[in-house]
C-alpha cells in the first residue's frame, strides 16, 4: 500500500508537500503513510484516489489493501482497554527512530521502574482497581521494549532533558511503605540508563533559571523517513494530544534544542543524579506517626 501510494503520487507529478496542502494534512502524515509507519483510513484513501485521478481498477485494488494497512503490534492484545490516542502513541513510538522529551514533573514513562509506574497510576482520586493497576503496569513495561534492539527495527534513540525537580520530588505521600526505596530505585534506573548507547540524559538544574517552556512536559518523535522531528505529543493521565503542524513542531524542536544548551552535559548529569542518590541514602528514614487529637 505504501509503495503503491508513493508511486501514484509520483505519477500524478505532485510533491508530498503539495498533497498535504491540498488535503489539509501535515507533510509528516503523507510521509508516514508512504513509508508504512501508519496505516490509512478508507476516507483518506478515497481522497488520495480522487486527487491522483487513479483509474477504477487501481482504485479498487487499493481499497482491498486498505484493511490490512494498519500497523499491528503487541498493543492490539489490549485493544478493548486502550484509548485511541494511547494506541496511536504506541504505534508512533514503535515506528520512530528517535524520541526527545522534556520531563518537567516525572521521568519519561520509557524509563520508569514498575514500582514508580504503580505510584503514578495511584496518584489520582479515581482509585483504580488492583487488576487495572496491574494491567497498566504491564503495558508500561511492554512499551519500554522500543529501547531494546529488535529483529524488525533498530532500538529507539532517546534524548531527555529532566528538570531537577523530578529528581527531588517524593514518589508518594509521607508514610507510604517503601516510598524512599521506590524513589531511589528510579534514580538508579535513570543513572544507569544514561550510560546506554541509545540514551542521552541531561539534567536541567535549578541554577539554569526559568526554562523557556512554561507549559510543562512534551515529547518529539523523529521519523525514520525524514530524519527530523515531525510529531509532538503531550501526555497526561487522561488524554494525549498530538501536534503535527510543521510550524508548531519546529517551535517545539527549537525549545528542546535550547533546553539541551541550558542543561548539564550528559556525563555531568549522570553524576548529578548519583549525587542526589547519595544524599537521599544518607538521610535518616522517618515515618510519619499519626497522633490522637
Amino acid at each position: 500500500m505504501a509503495r503503491e501510494l508513493r508511486e501514484a503520487r509520483v505519477g500524478a507529478q505532485l510533491p508530498g508537500s503539495e498533497v498535504a496542502r491540498l488535503l489539509g494534512w501535515s507533510a509528516s502524515k503523507v510521509s508516514r503513510i508512504e513509508t508504512g509507519h501508519i496505516g490509512i483510513s478508507l476516507p483518506d484513501l478515497d481522497r488520495l484516489v480522487e486527487l491522483y485521478r487513479l483509474p477504477g481498477e487501481q482504485s479498487e485494488y487499493l481499497r482491498r489493501l486498505a484493511p490490512a494497512t494498519r500497523i499491528r503490534g503487541w498493543w492490539d492484545a489490549y485493544a478493548d482497554s486502550l484509548s485511541a490516542g494511547f494506541s496511536q502513541l504506541l504505534r508512533l513510538e514503535a515506528g520512530s527512530q528517535a524520541l526527545s522529551s522534556y520531563c518537567a514533573v516525572i521521568p519519561h514513562p520509557l524509563l520508569m521502574t514498575p514500582d514508580y509506574v504503580r505510584q503514578v497510576i495511584l496518584a489520582t482520586w479515581q482509585a483504580p482497581s488492583p487488576q487495572e493497576v496491574d494491567r497498566r503496569v504491564r503495558i508500561a513495561a511492554r512499551r519500554q521494549v522500543v529501547l531494546q534492539q529488535q529483529e524488525s527495527r533498530p532500538r529507539l534513540r532517546l534524548s531527555l532533558v529532566i528538570d531537577e525537580a523530578v529528581l527531588h520530588r517524593s514518589v508518594a505521600p509521607p508514610g507510604t511503605p517503601r516510598a524512599a526505596t521506590i524513589q531511589l530505585d528510579q534514580l538508579d534506573r535513570m543513572a544507569v540508563a544514561g550510560g546506554w548507547p541509545n540514551i542521552t540524559i541531561q539534567v536541567l538544574p535549578y541554577t539554569a533559571g526559568i526554562p523557556p517552556v512554561s507549559a510543562g512536559s512534551f515529547s518529539l518523535l523523529e521519523s525514520r523517513a525524514t530524519g527530523t522531528p515531525d510529531v509532538v505529543y503531550l501526555e497526561n493521565k487522561t488524554r494525549i494530544f498530538f501536534i503535527d503542524a510543521e510550524a508548531e513542531v519546529h517551535r517545539y524542536a527549537r525549545d528542546f534544542a535550547l533546553l539541551t544548551e541550558l542543561a548539564l552535559p550528559p556525563e555531568e548529569s549522570v553524576e548529578f543524579i548519583r549525587a542526589v542518590v547519595r544524599t537521599l541514602r544518607a538521610k535518616p528514614r522517618t515515618t510519619r506517626v499519626k497522633t490522637k487529637q
